[in-house]
């Protein structure tokens, strides 16, 4: 299958062009003659770019399929952008276990709507202690994590760190010191990133932190990242949007913070310190929000979110959005998508970056309809998105 992207402005983390874009099989490629069996496809000047990647997802299959499934939450992706994302394990029963990893490893793959990868439990179960189940982890499992829960023991992340290094896995890390996060989270998240930051750094393990929140805990990752530590971090879109007046009103986990936090999470993706963007799309029911279930759902308006708080307010450049919404995690997530050159998968997500529109219930693809963006105005909508050069998603 040959094809050509055409008519369009090409933004990836580092290019911004005009230039036709030529696709074989899937993978871009360097032009090529076009003949009778090319495909001309024809962007009508919307600006094309390597489509999003979420290191931090939830999509509540198995066991809570009720709140979002893996064909609901693969759909919902599509229409915010994203063709590849990284589910965590807090299913029921829990991904501690090599039959429910492959189960959903092979029912995301039988869907053929996006590319799913899929954590294994850092303790099995969440127990916080026992780690022999990594012994049987399959092969092709990136990271592990414990979302939702901290490792409290320090022991147990120290063996657990030794045990991921020798396999191979990178840890994905919920920051949250149990009993202190009833008193102070702030002091929760910072004092667990703190450890593992100095873990990770002695022990040399791959480390990912997610949802970082606070200014002490970015600190101490961009501290340990001076040392050579081998670490890095992810902020969400609600971490970055929302401040002060919003936290008794938002229930989400970690809370959302102060004002000098939401700036300072800013800047550190303006120095780099950040490597990517991830929703932490949390599905729920009307029922467990109205009981105060934390989270919400977020990964069909991250791009707009974002592209209004940090590029159209002049923080970063479009280019710099992208590297860490699809160029970055997607390295992370060793995948062959994320920049346009040759060689990389065509993975495109096309965006009328002028289009302003009021999101609305009605709009929502997810099961759960828990979003924080209901009734805002964005910028930026998602046209179409491709995925190995076949049209996954169009919002007509």
């Amino acid at each position: 299958m040959k094809q050509v992207f055409k008519n369009l402005y090409a933004f990836d983390d580092i290019k911004i062009s005009k230039e036709a874009i030529y696709v074989k099989n899937g993978i871009i490629v360097d032009p090529f003659d076009i003949d009778d069996e090319t495909e001309i496809i024809d962007c009508e000047n919307l600006a094309l770019v390597p489509s999003f990647v979420d290191m931090h997802v939830h999509f509540r299959d198995p066991g809570f399929t009720y709140k979002e499934d893996l064909e609901t939450g693969s759909k919902a992706a599509l229409s915010g952008g994203y063709t590849s994302v990284l589910l965590m394990g807090n299913t029921k029963p829990t991904v501690s276990t090599p039959e429910v990893y492959e189960d959903i490893m092979q029912r995301g793959k039988d869907l053929d709507l996006i590319d799913i990868d899929q954590v294994y439990t850092i303790t099995k179960d969440f127990d916080g202690k026992t780690l022999d189940h990594l012994d049987s982890v399959p092969e092709s499992v990136k990271f592990i994590s414990d979302d939702g829960h901290g490792v409290n023991d320090d022991e147990v992340m120290y063996k657990a760190m030794l045990k991921a290094k020798d396999l191979g896995l990178t840890m994905t890390l919920h920051e949250e010191v149990d009993g202190i996060s009833d008193i102070d989270y702030e002091i929760a998240e910072d004092a667990m990133t703190i450890r593992d930051c100095y873990y990770a750094y002695k022990l040399d393990c791959p480390t990912h932190f997610s949802h970082v929140s606070t200014k002490g805990a970015i600190t101490a990752i961009k501290y340990f990242k001076e040392l050579g530590a081998p670490i890095t971090c992810e902020v969400t879109p609600h971490h970055l949007l929302l401040s002060d007046k919003e936290r008794e009103e938002v229930k989400v986990n970690p809370p959302i913070r102060s004002e000098d936090d939401r700036k300072t999470l800013i800047n550190m993706i303006k120095s780099g310190v950040v490597d990517a963007i991830s929703t932490d799309h949390a599905p729920h029911s009307k029922e467990e929000k109205d009981k105060g279930a934390p989270g919400f759902i977020g990964i069909e308006t991250a791009f707009s979110t974002c592209y209004d708080v940090l590029v159209r307010s002049g923080e970063i450049s479009l280019n710099e959005l992208i590297k860490i919404m699809s160029t970055n995690p997607a390295k992370l997530l060793k995948l062959n998508k994320g920049k346009l050159i040759a060689g990389y998968e065509a993975d495109f997500t096309l965006i009328d970056l002028d289009d302003s529109f009021v999101y609305t219930e009605e709009d929502i693809v997810s099961k759960s309809k828990n979003s924080l963006m209901i009734g805002e105005n964005l910028h930026g909508k998602i046209k179409r998105v491709y995925k190995k050069g076949i049209l996954k998603y169009e919002n007509n």
